[in-house]
């Protein structure tokens, strides 16, 4: 079994290439199951939790080998269940994290550290969330954007709070439904200049024949991928925005074999380049796309045809 690790590359890194800092190590905290990691870049931090121990760790931004947390957040008053995915909010110096064990998100002050009690909580039948497995904050719309799934009947989508919402606080907004593309999804990021959503929607869980010894034998970018990969219900990354609601299709999409694209389990942005950045589990990869128009503004109309 491989060590959890948190790796860092280089933004132009291309190809085979060897990360430029590694955190790992029983110093550094970190589970098998860690996702949904943040980066702040006011304050140079790194931002990860640790589900199996129902806590959040922070590291300096420029931790490397087996260095120890800076911070870690975790005790019987943090009410944290387990955690699987983090944002920060620098303009309002909080810390946000999607907790899907008990169903509920958990705001935390930005430096809060040890046994510290969430500043406030979205829970409750109203609030509609499920498996939570995505979190992203919009502070210049006072937005929070969640996704989240359920095999139950509940929503499988992207959820949207108002940012102060407190308690079993009603969404402002649901996307979800057969228009949205969207059966299964997980992380997601969200561009505060324009409000605009990415989420990962990974759709399909397997990828039949599987081995285990060798998950991606036989696979190519440009190969017959098998189903259910030709079933109409392949991984994309879709764009969304802050104000949408319903069941609506994406304003923008990232599919197809020729972006490399398969089950992307994770997005970031940089929208000072104008990149958008997928990572597939298929591939065990990071797939980096140049979409600077994406970036420009939010888009107030929908493309004829939509």
């Amino acid at each position: 079994m491989s060590q959890p690790r948190i790796a860092a590359f280089a933004r132009l890194a291309n190809g085979n290439v060897y990360p430029e800092r590694i955190i790992s190590g029983q110093d550094s905290k970190l589970g098998r199951t860690t996702h949904g990691i943040a980066y702040d870049e006011v304050n140079d931090e790194i931002i990860a939790p640790n589900p199996l121990a129902g806590a959040v760790v922070i590291f300096r931004g420029g931790a490397t080998g087996t260095e120890a947390p800076v911070r870690t957040i975790q005790g019987h008053l943090t009410g944290l269940s387990r955690p699987e995915t983090v944002a920060v909010d620098t303009k309002n110096n909080e810390l946000l994290i999607g907790d899907p064990g008990d169903r509920r998100i958990l705001i935390y002050k930005r430096d809060a550290d040890g046994n510290a009690q969430p500043i406030r909580m979205i829970q409750g039948p109203n609030t509609r969330l499920h498996q939570i497995v995505g979190i992203a904050v919009d502070p210049v719309r006072d937005r929070i954007a969640v996704s989240t799934y359920s095999r139950t009947g509940g929503v499988t989508g992207l959820v949207i709070f108002d940012r102060k919402a407190e308690g079993d606080a009603k969404p402002l907004g649901v996307i979800e439904g057969p228009n949205t593309g969207i059966h299964r999804l997980r992380q997601i990021a969200l561009d505060p200049a324009t409000g605009n959503i990415y989420a990962a929607c990974i759709n399909n869980e397997y990828l039949p024949p599987y081995s285990v010894d060798k998950p991606r034998e036989g696979l190519a970018v440009d190969a017959e991928v098998p189903s259910p990969w030709s079933t109409g219900k392949e991984g994309f990354i879709g764009m969304w925005h802050v104000d949408d609601n319903g069941d609506i299709p994406p304003r923008a999409v990232v599919r197809g074999r020729s972006t490399g694209i398969i089950h992307p389990a994770g997005v970031a942005i940089n929208p000072a380049n104008g990149e958008l950045i997928g990572l597939d589990s298929v591939w065990n990869g990071a797939f980096t796309f140049l979409r600077p128009e994406l970036f420009k503004r939010a888009v107030d109309a929908r493309p004829s045809g939509r």
